[in-house]
């Protein structure tokens, strides 16, 4: 009876299409285009989204999947839904049927922390969401290690990729909780949309000087 109740006061309509009675329909999800795979650190196509040679560091990512191409006008859509719109349910519309392969095995699961104000504001960070999503299917728990120690602009409101990673510089650090457990562990960054890669470029350097051998990044979209 709740569900009714709730379903008449705030009816749910596809961003899709329009459909009434869903978040997103089976026919624009069916439709969703995946993303081609590219290198993390360059931002140039790569077989598996693996890090180019080339562009390899001690303190770099190792490699990146993207899942959905955020060209798309339904990918677009929703995402903001689910950033904008409040709507942590449309995370496991849109992962469903998602399966993962890198060839590593990971230790833990780290969403991009969100700052606290953002956080409240939205009542969730959307990158956590979706590392709770894909942990049961992964076998991987999902821990809050980064911590986000400033609040800066919104990275999408700047237009360079320069302007975006001075904009993060210094602004992660490890929770002193996790410090002594990092060592050795590989470790898949989760994100919901990778545009510069700033955010996760500047994780990966916290998470590698407190001792992660492998971090690769997932993003929801590219």
């Amino acid at each position: 009876m709740f569900e009714l109740i709730m379903d008449f006061l705030f009816p749910k309509f596809c961003v899709g299409c329009g459909e009434y009675g869903c978040d997103l329909c089976k026919k624009c999800f069916a439709e969703m285009p995946y993303s081609e795979q590219i290198c993390p650190e360059c931002g140039k196509e790569s077989m598996m989204g693996w890090t180019h040679s080339g562009c390899k560091s001690s303190r770099g990512m190792d490699g990146l999947i993207v899942i959905y191409d955020h060209q798309d006008r339904v990918v677009q859509k929703a995402i903001e839904d689910i950033k904008f719109g409040f709507n942590r349910v449309m995370v496991r519309e849109i992962l469903k049927g998602f399966s993962f392969e890198s060839g590593e095995k990971f230790d833990l699961l780290v969403p991009v922390p969100l700052h606290f104000y953002r956080e409240n504001w939205r009542g969730f960070n959307q990158a956590e969401e979706i590392a709770l999503a894909i942990s049961g299917k992964m076998k991987v728990p999902v821990k809050r290690v980064l911590v986000r120690n400033k609040r800066t602009k919104q990275q999408s409101l700047l237009s360079n990729r320069k302007e975006r990673e001075k904009n993060v510089k210094g602004v992660f650090e490890v929770d002193k909780e996790y410090k002594s457990i990092l060592r050795g562990k590989k470790i898949l960054l989760v994100d919901d949309v990778f545009t510069s890669g700033a955010d996760m470029r500047e994780c990966t350097k916290v998470l590698k000087r407190s001792g992660a051998t492998v971090v690769w990044g997932l993003a929801m979209a590219h």
